[in-house]
């Protein structure tokens, strides 16, 4: 009698091919040195979320390698280099793995001018009232011309009747203000206003974005500087030293983003102040 062996257990494929990958990079996945960095500072998920005021459940899918709650590359590389700073860890081989793998590199400073530079400025013309006035300056002749040519036509008509063309109004509109006011006023309903000032004695690195993720203004504000960035639907905000900046959202103070001096990220909408960190 011939008893038959049975067959090998499969091998998880995915299994396989994780530690393929690994074995043959030779370089730990982001999601790992992340987690290993945390558990080195004796921190918890929540103490890191807490720090950098991102949620937990992205904190803990970074540390999974998953990116696709980050909301795009440049918010995945703020929130890397946010965790970085408050574990205590350097983030500059994480950002640069993640653009190997996931990203694209983040536009330089000089990228930036000469994309804004190079485009086509758009001039908002008023109304040209001179043509206007000239026009209705003919409409208003050949109105008297018509009348006049009537009455010569019809004896009998009273040429008393014939109306004068009403005068043309000259006054022209006021302009708006070109300059804004100091403080910055209530956001109307459809526009989200946030001005950003940098306290006494601090400079912070700072970067804004829309919600299409286009970059709105990148640069270094000196102790009390401050701008000021609208936008109809959501400006998301990046500050280098957080404790250092403070944010007036749509009129009301909301402080500061964070409260060490390391970098943190906020969103915010028309209808905030409270905005969204993260």
């Amino acid at each position: 009698m011939t008893t038959e062996s049975p067959d090998p257990s499969p091998t998880s494929s995915s299994g396989s091919a994780d530690s393929q990958s690994s074995t043959q990079s030779g370089t730990p996945s982001i999601g790992s040195m992340v987690a290993e960095a945390r558990e080195a500072a004796d921190l918890s998920i929540a103490d890191v979320s807490e720090r950098t005021r991102i949620r937990k459940s992205v904190i803990e899918a970074i540390e999974h390698d998953d990116f696709s709650h980050c909301g795009g590359d440049f918010y995945a590389r703020g929130h890397l280099r946010s965790i970085g700073s408050a574990v205590g860890a350097d983030p500059s081989e994480w950002v640069a793995e993640f653009d190997r793998q996931f990203g694209t590199p983040a536009p330089t400073a000089t990228e930036v001018f000469e994309t804004e530079t190079s485009a086509p400025v758009r001039l908002r013309r008023g109304v040209n009232w001179s043509a206007v006035m000239a026009m209705a300056l003919v409409i208003a002749v050949a109105l008297v011309v018509v009348q006049v040519t009537s009455s010569s036509d019809e004896p009998t008509r009273d040429r008393g009747t014939v109306a004068e063309p009403e005068p043309t109004p000259t006054e022209e509109p006021s302009s708006e203000p070109t300059e804004e006011s100091p403080e910055v006023a209530q956001a109307e309903r459809d526009q989200v206003v946030v001005r950003m000032t940098v306290l006494p004695g601090q400079r912070s690195w700072i970067s804004v974005t829309r919600s299409d993720e286009s970059l709105v203004w990148e640069g270094t504000l000196e102790s009390e500087q401050s701008k000021t960035f609208r936008d109809d639907k959501r400006l998301s905000v990046v500050a280098g030293c957080a404790s250092g900046v403070e944010l007036t959202v749509n009129g009301q103070n909301v402080g500061s983003p964070g409260s060490t001096c390391g970098i943190a990220s906020a969103s915010f909408t028309p209808k905030d102040p409270e905005g969204a960190a993260g």
